[in-house]
């Protein structure tokens, strides 16, 4: 992550902060007096006056409410020579300010102290900080110095008087220096938080540590910051917290590919405020998160990674002969292939196209990310190689990533080639089983390993196939034609390019699938496979031969019929590529329509568009 990225969050979350952490009726608001306590802690001074009463980790701490004279907290040196005393403003320093929000009289008042405590009897110097999270002007600054200027050097005879003034610049970055740490985070969250660096630290990704323990924990982390009434301070917390794990994170040999993960939960949890807030800033904070934080470090990873991804079988474990370790690469690929695809349609999304200096910035973004992806492919076998008909998602994106840039013979060599080596495995040439329609990796490793097909395993439909045949509707429709004809014949009907059968090889159903009319209520909470309806569309042919323009027509039949019978309820004002996302993460399928009104455009249009 790059220095500049870290101080911009960093210093949006404490800027956000209020003066004082304190509970209200409808929030807990958090204030960065925690963070000047936990910087000063970390200075290995003892807290003398503090303006809250520390609390067990499970509660926030209460706001004490004696008279402050100007000093809000205050430290002593482990030699008890020196007294720092902190005066904190959550306003800007400027002339409109300095005497309306006390900074003039708050400072005067901090530096008279009563030293005549016993626990005072060392001092031989006071040390004045002023602490403010927000901007300043030169006329404020300029006030500041006449103050401390007028106010002297010493107090009394024997004890030194200085004075410092940490705007929120030097907040920030003392803040990286020295406490990119849970005790960042508001006290309340120190404990869960603190577990969960130690499983980031340990835990490889995609581990069933990681699947079982590391992310149920992160989401309950997630769900207990948000549960209540969200502001902008705990949506601005979301990254600081991930650029804390990033932190922990430095020795664990997955922590680049793991940190997405998590990141890509916390972006899930903060769509789902922004689906319900009607606060401008929390929305804002979201979008900027989303685009400035989690966007800009998925395009990092794969500028710093594409080179390795298209180094040819960079993926898969050479030599080995294991098609279990065929899996596993499998599962890599696909999972990078998902990400690449969320990266282009992003682009394709948010990049402006005012001007024509916007548009070739625009292009250029969609094109390289197009050759990342290419280069994946073409490097790895495993891309090539989906498991489970879920997998529709991540070959979804290939097409739409190459779509949107015009790049259809991309698209015709790709289908072609994925067919080949689909045909393979229906043939039943080679240990690896044909698509699962269960959507169990679980049981395609034990169908590789044991050798033997699992009784719940489901290879007698397919929803990703129809897909496919979707998909080709982009091509030319003699090249779509060849296409659709090559699959159906090939992979549906499981026969060879002569129209023979293959032994032990029955027909495929094609499934369509139905979202539930809650659809876009439900997309960005939970797995949404088990709801909605299945559409099993009947075998178009049985003659030997099979006519893939026929084939094409029966199917643009019925994804005319499909249209207009059902309307996608797709979540107003999230972008495509949020939704997508969360299809992923939840292992949900895609609504037909996303692609379909890409190729045919809006109901009523003519499917031979596109």
């Amino acid at each position: 992550m790059s220095e500049d990225l870290t101080t911009s969050f960093v210093t949006y979350y404490i800027r956000s902060l209020a003066e004082r952490t304190r509970v209200e009726k409808t929030t807990t608001k958090f204030g960065f007096d925690w963070i000047v306590y936990n910087l000063a802690l970390a200075d290995d001074l003892i807290p003398y006056r503090l303006p809250f009463f520390r609390a067990g980790p499970t509660e926030i701490s209460k706001t004490k409410t004696e008279a402050e004279f100007g000093i809000d907290s205050s430290f002593l040196s482990r030699d008890g020579k020196i007294l720092t005393i902190f005066v904190l403003k959550d306003e800007e320093l400027s002339n409109a300010t300095w005497t309306k929000n006390d900074f003039d009289s708050d400072l005067r008042r901090a530096a008279a102290p009563d030293l005549t405590p016993s626990e005072f009897k060392e001092v031989r110097e006071v040390r004045i900080v002023l602490v403010y999270n927000k901007d300043e002007d030169r006329n404020g600054i300029q006030l500041f110095e006449n103050l401390t200027k007028s106010l002297g050097t010493k107090i009394g005879n024997e004890v030194g008087l200085l004075f410092e003034r940490w705007n929120l610049t030097v907040l920030s970055d003392k803040v990286k220096q020295q406490l990119l740490t849970p005790s960042l985070l508001p006290q309340r969250f120190f404990s869960l938080f603190s577990y969960i660096c130690s499983q980031f630290e340990d835990f490889r990704h995609g581990s069933d540590e990681w699947s079982k323990q590391l992310v149920p924990n992160w989401r309950r982390f997630l769900e207990d910051l948000l549960k209540k009434q969200t502001d902008e301070r705990t949506i601005r917390l979301i990254p600081v917290a991930l650029l804390i794990l990033r932190e922990y994170g430095r020795s664990n040999p997955t922590a680049e590919t793991g940190w997405i993960d998590l990141a890509e939960w916390a972006m899930l949890a903060a769509w789902r405020v922004h689906q319900t807030t009607d606060k401008n800033s929390v929305k804002e904070a979201i979008l900027q998160m989303w685009v400035g934080f989690y966007l800009t470090e998925l395009e990092r990873y794969y500028t710093a990674h594409n080179a390795e991804l298209a180094t040819e079988h960079s993926l898969e474990i050479p030599r080995t002969g294991n098609y279990l370790d065929a899996i596993a690469a499998a599962l890599t690929a696909f999972w990078h292939m998902g990400r690449l695809g969320i990266l282009a349609v992003t682009f394709a999304e948010i990049l402006p196209r005012d001007t024509e200096a916007e548009k070739k910035v625009r292009a250029e973004a969609k094109h390289r990310v197009s050759n990342w992806l290419v280069g994946l492919i073409n490097a790895n076998p495993g891309a090539q190689r989906p498991l489970i008909d879920l997998h529709h998602l991540e070959l979804f994106l290939v097409w739409r990533t190459l779509w949107q840039i015009g790049r259809r013979d991309d698209i015709e060599k790709w289908l072609h080639g994925l067919q080949s080596k689909l045909f393979v495995r229906r043939a039943g040439a080679i240990p690896l089983p044909f698509i699962e329609g269960g959507n169990s990796i679980e049981l395609v490793f034990e169908h590789v390993a044991t050798g033997e097909r699992p009784p719940e395993f489901c290879d007698q439909s397919s929803l990703l196939l129809l897909c496919l045949l979707e998909l080709s509707f982009a091509l030319e429709p003699i090249k779509r034609n060849e296409v659709i004809g090559k699959y159906y014949q090939q992979l549906v009907l499981g026969r060879t390019g002569e129209g023979e059968q293959l032994n032990n090889c029955q027909p495929l159903d094609l499934i369509g699938w139905v979202p539930p009319s809650d659809w876009g209520d439900k997309v960005l909470t939970k797995s949404l496979r088990d709801e909605g309806e299945a559409q099993t569309i009947e075998t178009f042919d049985k003659k030997p031969q099979v006519d893939g323009e026929a084939i094409a027509a029966h199917l643009q039949e019925f994804i005319q019929q499909s249209r207009r019978s059902q309307k996608a309820n797709f979540p107003t004002g999230l972008p495509v590529a949020v939704i997508i996302l969360a299809c992923l993460k939840f292992r949900s399928p895609l609504p037909p329509e996303i692609w379909r009104l890409s190729i045919f455009g809006p109901v009523g249009d003519s499917p031979e568009k596109g």
